[in-house]
């Protein structure tokens, strides 16, 4: 499920070496949580257990809880690479892989963003975790939009990132348009390193073409070779954007909106439209020069300005 190559000189490996070393010093670790009997298995990055005769400051236990959702691309664990630093000092942190994205699957036949919001409640259950913050970015802030809307109890605040909440049928044609592909898959689920090459491209203001071809081909075996056939299906799968999807509900916390202003995947436009859509509540946060990774490409103004939105 989602493995990598077998290389003795990976720049991807000693990378993910260096990252995983990172998450350990912040105090996390990594846990598989079997769902449903099995049947789906969450890989999440955690806080690290402390038992209680040991922890010096109950203001550890005490943080607020929050969950981070990452993107089609990466993984969790690489795609939060610039915020769980700036996070673990006043929140419990909570990094999964979504289904199809490094470690996590389902055997199930489910492949909508709801099923997503249901595997990560589940899996806050297994964690006893009652209430929580929920931060997304792109497809993982549609999973974030769905555990606001059907868990109003256990989402306390949002924040969604560059997340076409508000698309609809037609939104992608743009996108379609200005990359010259039939289908958003084709960048989405690359099968080759061409079209993965023209996702990066299109989606952030950084020149990857400055990047060396050996880490670009690095990177496409270690993170997009893997379930294909299952990641297309969550593209197809998706309730949000499809042709008779329902109305939008309208979610009751307060939600931070961040976007970039030169996004190509999903147009300015639509940060507007939920700010719009969500009312008083919601706050929207445009971030300058950057593209649809604003956690990447500006990641102190990202963090910055999360940190006073979640905090009292």
């Amino acid at each position: 499920m989602g493995m990598g190559p077998c290389l003795p000189c990976s720049w991807v490996k000693w990378k993910l070496k260096l990252l995983e070393r990172h998450y350990r010093r912040l105090g996390m670790e990594p846990r598989l949580l079997e769902l449903d009997d099995g049947a789906t298995v969450i890989n999440c990055w955690v806080p690290r257990e402390i038992p209680s005769e040991k922890v010096a400051d109950e203001s550890t236990v005490q943080k607020p809880a929050l969950l981070l959702l990452q993107g089609f691309g990466m993984d969790g664990f690489t795609g939060w690479e610039y915020q769980t630093h700036a996070f673990v000092k006043h929140f419990r942190v909570y990094v999964p892989d979504l289904l199809f994205f490094g470690k996590s699957y389902t055997m199930t036949s489910q492949r909508s963003e709801v099923f997503q919001a249901e595997c990560m409640k589940k899996m806050l259950d297994i964690l006893k975790v009652d209430q929580v913050h929920v931060m997304g970015t792109s497809y993982g802030g549609m999973v974030a939009y769905r555990m606001a809307s059907k868990y109003p109890k256990l989402v306390n605040k949002v924040v969604i990132a560059s997340s076409g909440v508000m698309m609809d049928h037609t939104t992608n044609n743009r996108l379609t348009q200005l990359c010259k592909i039939d289908s958003v898959k084709e960048i989405l689920v690359p099968k080759d390193l061409k079209h993965m090459r023209l996702g990066m491209s299109t989606a952030t203001v950084w020149r990857i073409w400055a990047i060396p071809s050996f880490v670009l081909q690095d990177m496409y075996e270690w993170f997009y070779q893997g379930n294909i056939k299952e990641k297309e299906e969550l593209v197809d799968g998706m309730i949000i954007g499809s042709a008779d999807a329902p109305a939008i509900p309208k979610i009751t916390q307060e939600v931070l909106i961040m976007w970039g202003t030169k996004d190509n995947i999903f147009d300015p436009a639509l940060a507007e439209a939920l700010r719009k859509h969500l009312g008083d509540q919601a706050q929207l946060h445009m971030i300058e020069g950057c593209g649809h990774v604003p956690q990447i490409e500006n990641p102190g103004e990202f963090n910055a300005r999360a940190n006073k939105f979640l905090l009292p």
